[in-house]
C-alpha cells in the first residue's frame, strides 16, 4: 500500500512539476527568441548585395541612356549576363515613372522593384524597371521551416536542456516529501526514532524547517511514550504490593476462621491505599487532559488561606506551626484558572512539607507578586533533598527515602506541577540555608487593563 502511494505521489507531483518547469522553459526560449528578432533587426547578406548591384546597374543604364540614348543601352546590356538581362526592362513612356528610385535604396530596406524615368538625347521617354526581389531571391539561401519558428539550436536547448533542468528540479522538490511521507508512515507505525533533519544533506529553505519541526515533534512523541510507559510500568508495580496483601489476608481469613477480624482490618486498610492512589492517578491525569474554565476567577490569597488553615488543624498532633506570611492582604491577588486544581496543587506541597517536618519546626507559606506572576513559596525546615534529585521529585512515584516520607506514592508533587502547567505557571524547588526544602510556585497574575 505505501509503494503505490509512493508510485501515485511521484507519478502526480514529479511529473506535474517536470511539465511545469519545461513548459515554462519552452514558452521563455520562444518568447526570447522573438524579442531578439523584433527588437534587433539586422540586414540580410542578400539585401546588402541586391541593393548595391541594383545601385550600379540602374546608374549606369540611366548614364547611358540619358547621354548616349537607346542604342548604346542596348549594347550595354546585351553585355550582361542572361539573368540580369531577365531582371531589367526598359519601355518607352512619356509619363514619369511612380515607385522607388535608386535615390530612396537605404540600409534595412529591400523593395520589390526599382522604377526610374530617363529621356534620351531624341527627346524620348522610357521607363526602366529592375526586379530587385527576383535578384534578392537569386542570393537568398534556401531555409527551411523550424518547428516554432526557431531555430535547431535554440530547439534543442529549449527542449532537452529544459527537461534535464526540469527534472532535476522536480527531483529535488519530490525527494524531500517522499522522504517525509515515509517518516510519517514509520510514526504511525510506532517508530519514533526516526528522524529527517539529517537527511536533508544542505537544503536550507522551507522543507528543512519542516523537517526541524518534524524531528522536534517525533522527539515529543517519544518522551510522551516513554513516560506514559514508565508511569504504567510503576503503577503496576504500586498496586503489585497492596493486591498482594489483600490476597495474603483473603488466605489467612479462610485458613484461621479465628482471625477473620483482623484479616478484614487488614484488607480495609489496603483497600483505602488503594482507593487513595487510584483517587491520585485520576487526579494526574485530570491535570493533564482537563481544559481550564475560560472565565473562571479566583482569589489567591483566600485560596492559601484556606490550605494553611486546613493544615494548621492536622498540624497540631505533630506539633509543627505553619505560618501564612503575605506581601499585602488588601491587595489583588486575582488568577484565572481552576480553583480546586490550584487548591489541590498548594494542598500537597504544603502537606508535603508538613509530612518532613519534626516537632517545633515551622513551615512558612508566603504569599506575594513578583512581575507578572503571584509568587507561593512553601519552606519547611526538613531535611532537603539531594541536589541531584532535586528535579526529578516532580516526577510521578518518586519518592524521597526519609524517615519522614511517611507512606505516601509519589504522586502529590507531580499533580502539582501538572496544574502549574495547565496554568501557564511554574514550579521550581530548591533546598534551604542551612537545611529544608523550599519550594515556589507561580502563576500568571491576572489584572484589569485600564
Amino acid at each position: 500500500m505505501a509503494i503505490e502511494s509512493d508510485k501515485r505521489l511521484r507519478g502526480r507531483l514529479f511529473w506535474k512539476i517536470l511539465l511545469a518547469y519545461w513548459v515554462t522553459f519552452v514558452i521563455m526560449t520562444q518568447l526570447l527568441w522573438a524579442v531578439f528578432t523584433f527588437y534587433y533587426h539586422h540586414e540580410p547578406p542578400e539585401s546588402s548585395i541586391a541593393r548595391r548591384f541594383v545601385k550600379l546597374q540602374i546608374s549606369t543604364a540611366v548614364s547611358t541612356l540619358h547621354t548616349e540614348g537607346l542604342p548604346a543601352l542596348n549594347h550595354m546590356i546585351a553585355g550582361w549576363p542572361a539573368d540580369d538581362r531577365r531582371l531589367f526592362t526598359v519601355q518607352p513612356s512619356m509619363i514619369p515613372a511612380k515607385g522607388i528610385s535608386v535615390d530612396e535604396l537605404e540600409p534595412g530596406k529591400a523593395p520589390v522593384d526599382v522604377v526610374e524615368f530617363v529621356q534620351a538625347p531624341d527627346g524620348q521617354g522610357y521607363r526602366l524597371h529592375y526586379d530587385v526581389e527576383g535578384l534578392m531571391d537569386e542570393y537568398r539561401p534556401k531555409r527551411e521551416n523550424h518547428v516554432f519558428n526557431m531555430p535547431p539550436p535554440f530547439l534543442w536547448i529549449g527542449g532537452i536542456g529544459g527537461l534535464i533542468f526540469s527534472a532535476l528540479m522536480a527531483w529535488n522538490l519530490t525527494r524531500p516529501m517522499l522522504q517525509m511521507r515515509k517518516a510519517f508512515g514509520r510514526v504511525s507505525q510506532g517508530d519514533l526514532s526516526v528522524r529527517l533533519f539529517s537527511t536533508m544533506g544542505k537544503r536550507h529553505d522551507e522543507l528543512s524547517e519542516v523537517a526541524r519541526d518534524f524531528d522536534s515533534m517525533a522527539e515529543r512523541l517519544q518522551v510522551l511514550v516513554k513516560a506514559r510507559e514508565e508511569l504504567l510500568h510503576d503503577v503496576s508495580h504500586e498496586l503489585r504490593s497492596p493486591l498482594a496483601r489483600l490476597q495474603l489476608a483473603i488466605g489467612l481469613a479462610r485458613q484461621n476462621p479465628i482471625n477473620v477480624e483482623t484479616s478484614l482490618k487488614r484488607i480495609e486498610h489496603e483497600a483505602g491505599r488503594l482507593d487513595k492512589m487510584i483517587g491520585e492517578l485520576l487526579a494526574l491525569s485530570r491535570t493533564e487532559h482537563s481544559i481550564m474554565p475560560d472565565e473562571e476567577y479566583f482569589d489567591l490569597f483566600g485560596l492559601v488561606e484556606a490550605v494553611v488553615n486546613d493544615a494548621r488543624y492536622e498540624a497540631q498532633l505533630p506539633g509543627v506551626e505553619i505560618a501564612l506570611n503575605c506581601d499585602a492582604a488588601d491587595e489583588d491577588y486575582t488568577v484565572k484558572g481552576n480553583a480546586e486544581l490550584m487548591r489541590r496543587a498548594i494542598d500537597n506541597v504544603v502537606r508535603n512539607a508538613l509530612r518532613f517536618s519534626a516537632r517545633g519546626q515551622t513551615v512558612n507559606v508566603s504569599l506575594g507578586a513578583k512581575e507578572e506572576y503571584l509568587c507561593v513559596e512553601v519552606a519547611d525546615q526538613g531535611p532537603g533533598v539531594e541536589e541531584d534529585k532535586l528535579s526529578s521529585i516532580f516526577d510521578p512515584f518518586v519518592r524521597v527515602m526519609s524517615p519522614l516520607s511517611g507512606k505516601g506514592y509519589g504522586l502529590g508533587l507531580a499533580i502539582t506541577k501538572k496544574v502549574m502547567v495547565a496554568h501557564h505557571g511554574k514550579i521550581e524547588a530548591r533546598n534551604g540555608s542551612p537545611r529544608g526544602l523550599i519550594i515556589d510556585l507561580k502563576v500568571p497574575h491576572w489584572k484589569i487593563i485600564t
